[in-house]
């Protein structure tokens, strides 16, 4: 969920920490964390006051940036080191193989409380039955028998909390994520058996399992990039006919089994 925060100061202007709070929207303590995990550098201090600037907008913008894909601060730590330079882009940071491996092995993540409450933010606690309900969250136990909340993935997650605050309902988002996983597996699986055809000609490798897992990262890397791309475009081309596809809608030319609904009583 997109969380409001004030325009930013003029370029090297020193702010406190309750002016970079509205800057940003970052929660004053949830940037003491950082501070005190390595992610955010210690800021300057001046008559007594703690001071901050430009580096350390950039940086919460780019933690920022970097959570909205799903990567745990743990790996985020790894992926901006000490300088913490930002990039443009999420990818350009990242890098291929690093976008591949990172992404995907922190897209399913464990939580305690006061993580969840970060993650929700204004849905949180009122919408967590909702979220349970639709397969966004479960309620798990820790060998040591600790309660924790676990996210299957935490981009869709997150995005589920995107399309809430315009008001889209957690089960239409939760049709509408199943839905392009399976259009995606399909075509994903069109996609290797057109490889392996190809084998030798238009694709130099031998489209063998071993084939394809020796740069399988790349290919994800590369997978993850082109669709999120590509998607973007036709979701927007497709609003774009929203009024069109309303007519067909009402034409009966799409009907409640293709959008997954029960057939409206007469």
């Amino acid at each position: 969920m997109s969380t409001s925060a004030e325009p930013a100061a003029a370029a090297g202007q020193d702010l406190t920490l309750a002016e970079l709070e509205r800057a940003t929207g970052v929660a004053a303590r949830t940037i003491r964390y950082y501070q005190s995990e390595g992610l955010l550098p210690r800021p300057t201090r001046r008559g007594g006051k703690a001071m901050y600037g430009d580096r350390h907008l950039e940086r919460l913008r780019t933690i920022a940036s970097l959570q909205s894909q799903g990567l745990r601060l743990q790996t985020i730590r790894q992926v901006l080191g000490e300088s913490g330079e930002p990039a443009s882009e999420v990818v350009d940071l990242l890098g291929p193989a690093l976008t591949g491996t990172a992404w995907l092995a922190t897209s399913a993540q464990t939580l305690d409380e006061g993580e969840l409450a970060d993650l929700l933010g204004d849905c949180y606690p009122e919408q967590v039955p909702a979220l349970v309900s639709t397969g966004y969250l479960e309620r798990r136990t820790q060998p040591d028998g600790r309660k924790v909340w676990y996210a299957p993935s935490v981009p869709q997650l997150r995005g589920a909390l995107e399309m809430f605050s315009l008001g889209t309902d957690f089960a239409l988002s939760r049709w509408s994520a199943d839905q392009m996983r399976a259009r995606l597996r399909e075509l994903s699986e069109l996609f290797v058996a057109r490889w392996i055809a190809e084998s030798g000609a238009l694709y130099e490798g031998e489209g063998s399992t071993a084939d394809f897992t020796r740069h399988l990262e790349q290919f994800r890397a590369v997978a993850w990039q082109s669709a999120a791309h590509v998607m973007a475009e036709e979701i927007g081309a497709a609003m774009g006919r929203a009024d069109e596809i309303r007519a067909r809608l009402e034409a009966g030319a799409i009907s409640d089994e293709d959008l997954g609904r029960a057939p409206a009583q007469d």
